[in-house]
């Protein structure tokens, strides 16, 4: 999978997709371990974490990743706006459902998971959050930091991974190992990638910015114990079964 700059990807044909560099971004993580498991041939440049990247700004209208275009498409950035581009280049290997009711899980799931006020976003916040009388660090005004958000962003990741815990442990007892039906979907790539919010892999299977792990590795103390261990038992069973491992940062 090559590597290029921004200025050859915003020149290149077919694929290309923008992560962020030496960190576990979620969002980009997710998306590009489910465009190789599509077998969608790409290319990748990089965000620099805190720059400017004037240069992704002018093509794509945003300074932060995941960015993905398709040939002279427009880029597009949103989560849901990148499955269903994906979905449409690779139909033969679906993964949103065609029965409605499960079509409805997953993508019910995956807002949850990667959507704004969902599990991502919350934990995001609790990252941002000032300490100590600090004023909003450039981080949290990037990402529209709110007290009233952050307040409540601890239970809300709690809630959710007890509902998730829930989810699992039902679809076991039907002898599933995914989160919705028998074979893998959006969700469950998408867990895998999230749940480095909670339970950060160890260096060798996510050799990110070893400066930033210690802000990764700082999770409350009653979101940690809300994790329960089937839940990072999927996240480690998708990832050694439908991801490139060590990722690829």
């Amino acid at each position: 999978m090559p590597y290029v700059t921004i200025r050859e990807a915003i020149a290149a044909e077919g694929l290309r997709i923008v992560i962020v560099q030496s960190m576990p971004s979620a969002w980009g993580i997710a998306a590009k371990a489910m465009i190789e498991y599509k077998g969608l041939d790409f290319v990748v440049a990089h965000q620099i974490p805190m720059a400017e990247n004037l240069e992704l700004q002018a093509w794509a209208g945003v300074d932060n990743a995941p960015v993905v275009a398709w040939n002279d498409e427009l880029p597009i950035n949103r989560w849901n706006d990148i499955l269903f581009l994906i979905e449409r280049l690779a139909p033969d290997t679906p993964l949103i459902p065609k029965a409605p009711e499960d079509r409805v899980r997953v993508l019910g799931l995956s807002h949850e998971i990667c959507g704004e006020l969902g599990f991502g976003w919350n934990r995001r916040l609790d990252m941002m959050r000032p300490r100590d009388g600090d004023e909003v660090s450039a981080f949290g005004k990037k990402y529209g930091y709110r007290a009233v958000d952050a307040d409540q962003a601890n239970a809300r990741v709690i809630a959710f991974v007890n509902e998730l815990e829930r989810t699992l442990k039902s679809q076991r007892a039907l002898g599933s190992r995914f989160l919705v039906g028998q074979s893998v979907t959006a969700a469950d790539f998408y867990w895998a990638a999230f749940s480095n919010f909670v339970a950060l892999q160890p260096a060798e299977i996510c050799p990110m910015n070893p400066a930033a792990r210690p802000m990764f590795e700082s999770v409350p103390g009653d979101v940690a114990a809300a994790v329960a261990p089937i839940l990072i038992d999927h996240r480690d069973f998708i990832m050694d079964t439908y991801y490139k491992l060590p990722l690829e940062l």
